[in-house]
């Protein structure tokens, strides 16, 4: 009889949680895509690469919603089975609390292992991808809005050039004519002027500054009428740039290795490090206490447990940010960290179930 309840339970879990993930899912990537279509016209990223961003995006927001979304499938999937009244059918027949977490422990375990494996080993390299696909695209979409056949002026008119056109990746541009002014005419430095056959965008790793590299090219340097001008060839002349979309900071962290991860002692590293453990940890913990939220009677509204559970749930995944933020500055030691956030769902389920444990005995004293 047991083996069919549990098959039974775990049956009424999954489906409910398989419907959360992809209503959640839906909702996250269709507000991602959005996001990409406006940076995509607005010219920050290139039009070509959405979806496959969308694509990297949707797999690392499924390390993020798996936890919230198990929590509301037990609270929907249980909550149906006692408003139906069939968990007081099934504790007739000596189905205890043990009997109802036992399934769904398992359960929540492998899901555990298997969201450990996503978050500490796939999800990094995933966002390693996402981020060199967004910076290419961001590459391609500066020098594409700038555009080929035009005089282009930037940077407050100290810069000017021409490009002829646009190679067929949409990377490079070719046959450039450029000339750098200074803002002061009283600056020692004389202006230049730069011819090239092609040139490309570069982002310097240390600084973060974006540069043009131009390739195979001539600098004309001197004053316009003067007779002492000074030329010199170069194969490649790097002349820093504030393109469109420049300054972008992304956060290499997330796309860390784990074992690197592991090795360093900065906070913001053990940070991230315990932020990806909490998240097949959140798995178990937010399981454990969705059973007693899930408790209702048939008299009892349809939604009334599950916006509490949602309050709740919504409560926690804020928690972990402020416990992430803590360990960053060095408010908690490493050794407290996020932990204690999950904590305190396992106590709020002990004082539940004490609570109607309380209720019972008072009931059957009456």
């Amino acid at each position: 009889m047991f083996r069919i309840f549990d098959r039974y339970l775990l049956k009424e879990v999954i489906v409910a949680w398989l419907a959360v993930s992809v209503v959640l899912c839906l909702i996250l990537v269709s507000n991602r895509l959005v996001r990409f279509l406006a940076d995509a016209a607005s010219g920050d990223i290139a039009a070509n690469v959405i979806f496959r961003l969308l694509g990297l995006k949707m797999l690392w927001y499924m390390v993020q919603i798996v936890p919230f979304a198990l929590a509301l499938g037990v609270v929907l999937g249980l909550g149906r089975l006692y408003r139906d009244n069939e968990m007081a059918v099934m504790s007739a027949c000596g189905v205890g609390t043990w009997r109802i977490y036992k399934p769904l422990l398992g359960f929540a375990l492998v899901l555990a292992l298997v969201l450990s494996w996503l978050a500490l080993f796939i999800s990094p390299e995933i966002q390693g991808i996402s981020n060199r696909l967004t910076s290419r695209a961001e590459e391609q979409a500066d020098l594409t809005l700038l555009g080929a056949g035009r005089f282009n002026e930037i940077q407050n008119g100290q810069l000017t050039f021409y490009a002829e056109r646009l190679s067929a990746d949409k990377r490079r541009m070719e046959n450039l004519f450029i000339v750098v002014r200074q803002e002061n005419q009283n600056d020692s430095k004389l202006p230049q002027m730069l011819t090239a056959k092609s040139a490309y965008r570069k982002r310097d790793t240390g600084s973060g500054d974006d540069f043009l590299v131009l390739v195979d090219g001539y600098r004309y340097e001197g004053r316009p009428g003067a007779a002492n001008y000074r030329i010199a060839k170069f194969a490649e002349y790097g002349v820093r740039i504030e393109l469109p979309g420049s300054g972008t900071v992304v956060d290499k962290r997330e796309s860390t290795p784990t074992a690197v991860l592991l090795k360093s002692a900065s906070l913001k590293d053990i940070a991230e490090l315990q932020w990806r453990i909490m998240m097949p940890v959140s798995a178990v913990v937010l399981l454990i206490l969705a059973v007693p939220l899930s408790r209702s009677s048939p008299r009892q509204g349809r939604y009334g447990k599950l916006v509490v559970a949602v309050l709740l749930f919504v409560i926690y995944y804020n928690l972990m940010g402020v416990a992430e933020v803590w360990l960053k500055e060095g408010v908690v030691p490493p050794v407290i960290g996020m932990w204690w956030v999950a904590i305190l769902p396992l106590l709020l389920t002990f004082i539940l179930l004490k609570s109607d444990r309380l209720l019972c005995l008072f009931r059957r004293g009456r």
